[in-house]
């Protein structure tokens, strides 16, 4: 555990070969980091792991944000670096996060520096600038996310439960069974009683979909000097296209690299595992020489 500078404990894992390069993953809001399994493994092939949870997320133990969710995950993210740099040993190192954790490591090179390698970045919910057409349904969809995500069900008799509506929902249609099940098992905690909890409160989910709360940060963006490839779904079948054209804007404004994956939506960790792996580290990125890509 890494313990943050309110208290906060942030569970750090370490997968794969040691002597190898290493990259650090986590993930979106609402969800937790052992549900990627498949595509750490992938990652384990090629890189040491470094994987960890976002405050009130998987692993970790609740905690309050004083200063508000998304200013406290910006210093996390920082911590949570230094604290693995400190376990592990400093050494060149990747990023590869999705969703909620892109947008926070791209936010935190806006006031601290890392030296990253390279960060692939899993559609990145960053708000559009204010005089885009994309800023308003941009937030109008984030809204929604968090209104909903405030009437979640929280209490679940087991995982099974969870799991069951998760296939009943469009936004998990191209994901598999095994990997929903995983979902499900990791973004719950047994209570003392055998029934199950979701790890992040939906309260707090909630407030973390305010997105507009980081959206006077963007301008910092151009600090950002490493190299950055955002990887977006297809727009044609997400359920979310706003956060493909989000994601094209972004690349557009600050010069990322960007790729759309054919019949790949938000989730694309999960419904792809193996192509999302290949396209982390490694040399210059060149649109169009990916396993199932699509020029944007």
């Amino acid at each position: 555990m890494a313990s943050m500078d309110d208290g906060a404990q942030i569970a750090i894992r370490r997968w794969g070969d040691p002597a190898a390069e290493r990259v650090v993953i986590s993930h979106g809001n609402g969800l937790a980091i052992d549900a990627f399994a498949r595509f750490g493994a992938e990652l384990c092939r090629r890189f040491e792991v470094i994987a960890f949870d976002m405050r009130n997320h998987g692993r970790n133990p609740q905690a309050t944000a004083a200063q508000g969710n998304w200013p406290r995950f910006i210093a996390d993210f920082a911590q949570i670096l230094e604290a693995a740099d400190n376990a592990f040993g400093a050494k060149p190192t990747h990023g590869a996060f999705h969703s909620l954790s892109s947008a926070v490591c791209l936010l935190s090179l806006t006031q601290d520096a890392y030296p990253w390698q390279s960060l692939t970045l899993f559609e990145p919910p960053m708000p559009a600038d204010a005089g885009s057409p994309l800023h308003k349904p941009f937030i109008d969809y984030h809204v929604a996310l968090s209104e909903r995500a405030a009437r979640r069900r929280e209490s679940f008799d087991q995982p099974a439960d969870l799991a069951g509506s998760m296939r009943r929902s469009s936004l998990f249609s191209l994901v598999g069974d095994e990997d929903i099940e995983r979902l499900a098992r990791a973004t719950l905690r047994e209570r003392a009683d055998g029934s199950w909890q979701l790890c992040c409160p939906p309260e707090f989910e909630a407030e973390t979909f305010r997105i507009e709360a980081v959206e006077h940060l963007r301008p910092g963006l151009a600090k950002v000097s490493c190299p950055v490839r955002l990887v977006l779904g297809e727009r044609d079948i997400h359920y979310a296209a706003i956060l493909v054209d989000i994601g094209r804007e972004l690349a557009a404004d600050f010069g990322f690299e960007c790729i759309e994956l054919k019949r790949a939506t938000h989730f694309m960790q999960l419904e792809a595992p193996e192509t999302c792996a290949s396209l982390v580290g490694g040399g210059e990125f060149e649109i169009g020489n990916a396993p199932g890509n699509a020029n944007a």
